[in-house]
């Protein structure tokens, strides 16, 4: 029995985004929507707080369970606001991760003290390399530097005590960048640097071992704690939820799906899970 202070799902609730990064690995089909059950699901999840959870082949207790909120891009979900205070009054900790060209100041006051961590897919701070990954709409726009600027000063305003991470996905074409300077003006609480996953586009555009070691030793005395993930760190080791409330895995360049929460519940969802708790707790 492995007893952790905080087991976090990630809720991929739709697959529509309003970029098109190439290495995106959320798939799920094209007519994917976040579940009109969501409040069903909520509740158990919930139940999971606390409670002994069984997976394939080890036992977990959490203390706290932490529901991320991802894509896609979430915010292009109209009930997100709803589904997260909702979660939190269900006693789970909501958090997101997104490319931040949809949040407003309003929802930053609205839910911000709602909201346990606010993360943001940040790749470069160069416009010309954003393009060529796709971290822009469909008119070409991108979420300025002194836009992000402005979303983490809100943020440490009217909701200290969430905390602000930024999510790199180191590839071809931000292998080289130096982004201290940005980061060390943004000050994130936590900064956690992936290598890209070679599915869905990047089969050809991956980055070698020495690469991806000199980038992380380029950033080294970058401020807040710097997680680095490389691709065997990743497998197993996220508990993720489809759109339509199932737990999936990948498989390749494929899924392994677990039967629906609003079925079985989500400890009953869970127990054909393989996960790999002992990675998941390295990371915090």
């Amino acid at each position: 029995m492995l007893r952790i202070p905080e087991l976090t799902i990630n809720w991929h609730i739709l697959e529509a985004c309003n970029y098109d990064c190439y290495f995106c690995y959320a798939k799920y089909g094209q007519r994917s929507r976040f579940s009109r059950d969501y409040a069903e699901i909520l509740r158990e999840l919930s139940t999971l707080k606390g409670a002994r959870i069984d997976f394939l082949t080890i036992s977990v207790v959490a203390d706290r369970i932490r529901l991320n909120f991802a894509g896609g891009e979430p915010f292009l979900e109209k009930d997100l606001g709803s589904a997260i205070s909702l979660a939190f009054e269900m006693g789970l900790c909501p958090s997101f991760i997104s490319n931040g060209a949809l949040l407003t100041d309003d929802f930053i006051r609205a839910f911000g003290p709602k909201i346990s961590v606010a993360g943001f897919s940040i790749d470069s701070f160069d416009a010309g390399r954003n393009r060529n990954i796709g971290r822009q709409d469909n008119r070409g726009r991108q979420v300025t530097f002194d836009r992000f600027a402005q979303i983490f000063a809100l943020f440490r305003e009217v909701s200290p005590g969430t905390m602000l991470k930024i999510n790199t996905v180191v590839c071809r074409e931000n292998v080289d960048e130096d982004l201290s300077a940005g980061l060390r003006e943004l000050r994130p609480d936590r900064w956690k640097a992936l290598r890209v996953i070679p599915i869905h586009g990047a089969e050809q555009r991956g980055i070698g071992d020495d690469e991806f070691a000199a980038f992380l030793a380029r950033h080294r005395d970058a401020p807040g704690r710097i997680v680095p993930e490389d691709n065997i760190d990743m497998h197993r080791s996220y508990l993720m939820l489809n759109p339509e409330g199932c737990f999936y895995q990948r498989d390749g360049n494929g899924y392994l799906s677990s039967a629906p929460v609003v079925q079985v519940g989500a400890a009953g969802a869970l127990r054909g899970v393989e996960f790999d708790a002992e990675t998941y707790a390295s990371r915090y």
